[in-house]
């Protein structure tokens, strides 16, 4: 985590449709950072907006960004050589462990799950994917996480691509069949708390990456509260054992 609270300007390297209505972004600052942390960036006279790090590399570092707003609009319209203001990265990363993961990713929730699967892929542990969209065109990173050697499995809401299902649905069907030691996921709320009960239930530790509405970032609006813990400082990346505490307080979600 850096501790300096001021932008760096960057230079747009690179810019890739990867989905409908997502782009994945390469910018030319070299961020040291851990998987699952995030950045803000600022679109002057728009927003700050946080992004996950979805990939990264020795000039490069990059993110994916799906359009859903006024601020991811703006982000998703810029052009190779525009320069973008970047501070970060903050939060927690995920620990990695096991040697049998299981990765499930609901949306865009791929992009921070992308580089604790290259992580993880480094240690050699044999990893498995489960990338999950609404509809076949909505389905991101699926090539990255297989090129990794993940054993990558699709479901889409529609059945327009594999699975006719929830990633959540996959996940408890896949959970029933084999064996994981550890569970990693990021996605929806309603996906996230599905996959605490399927971990709990089965004894598999676990970690998530929870969204929440973040406006500095660093510990100081409240704004991305969940009980007495803050999202953007103690999170992103929590246990699964403690959201599961937290849902049955009905402080979360």
């Amino acid at each position: 985590m850096t501790d300096n609270p001021g932008y760096l300007v960057s230079k747009v390297l690179s810019k890739e449709e990867v989905a409908h209505r997502c782009f994945k972004i390469g910018f030319d600052s070299i961020l040291k950072f851990q998987p699952g942390q995030f950045v803000m960036i600022w679109l002057p006279d728009i927003d700050e907006i946080p992004m996950s790090i979805s990939h990264s590399g020795p000039d490069f570092t990059g993110i994916t960004v799906k359009i859903v707003g006024e601020a991811t609009e703006a982000l998703g319209s810029v052009s190779k050589g525009d320069r973008i203001r970047v501070r970060g990265p903050y939060g927690k990363g995920f620990e990695p462990s096991g040697e049998r993961p299981l990765l499930v990713a609901g949306g865009i929730g791929a992009a921070p799950l992308l580089p604790l699967a290259k992580q993880l892929a480094g240690r050699k542990s044999k990893i498995r994917a489960i990338i999950g969209a609404r509809t076949q065109n909505e389905l991101v990173l699926t090539d990255e996480f297989s090129d990794l050697g993940a054993e990558t499995e699709i479901s889409t809401d529609d059945g327009s691509a594999g699975f006719h299902g929830t990633a959540a649905e996959l996940c408890r069907e896949t959970v029933g069949k084999l064996e994981f030691d550890s569970i990693y996921c990021c996605g929806p709320e309603p996906m996230i708390v599905t996959i605490v009960e399927i971990a709990q239930r089965n004894g598999i530790w676990g970690q998530a990456s929870v969204e929440k509405m973040m406006k500095c970032g660093i510990g100081i609006c409240g704004s991305c509260a969940i009980s007495d813990r803050l999202v953007c400082r103690d999170g992103p990346i929590f246990d699964l054992a403690h959201l599961d505490e937290l849902h049955s307080m009905n402080k979360i979600f």
